[in-house]
């Protein structure tokens, strides 16, 4: 092994791509519940972006308030 951790365990550093998906899922969460996108495929969307991104304080706090929306916390 050379040490460096798999591609999909790589969490990417870009604030730019964070900021546009946070802001999507934060207003796509506060509309009107579509029936082919329920609460369980937003949240799904959330975690997928904290997983997958190293994530500033101010986008930790955006994204928890989005869960509290949808009804489960940051764990």
């Amino acid at each position: 092994m050379n040490g460096k951790k798999p591609v999909h365990a790589r969490r990417l550093l870009a604030p730019h791509v964070v900021e546009a998906e946070l802001e999507h899922l934060d207003w796509a969460t506060k509309q009107p519940a579509l029936q082919m996108f329920d609460a369980g495929y937003w949240r799904r969307r959330v975690l997928a972006v904290k997983g997958k991104f190293e994530l500033t304080e101010q986008q930790v706090r955006q994204l928890e308030k989005i869960l509290q929306r949808l009804g489960q916390s940051a764990d």
